[in-house]
């Protein structure tokens, strides 16, 4: 999965997804949850990034 496809995804969730510092960070807030996440667009997500992104964020 594309770091695009898993923000995509993320939003249709419900979560709040808005750029954070950096020029490769975004920011995902789900109740009341803030989580950063590293965005490089075309590349692919790392399994254990995509995996612990999800848990922090309870979903």
């Amino acid at each position: 999965m594309k770091y695009s496809e898993f923000v995509r995804w993320l939003k249709q969730q419900g979560v709040e997804v808005t750029k954070g510092k950096g020029r490769h960070s975004l920011k995902a807030t789900y109740n009341g949850k803030t989580v950063p996440i590293p965005y490089h667009g075309a590349k692919e997500i790392g399994e254990g990034v995509r995996k612990t992104v999800i848990k922090q964020l309870g979903l």
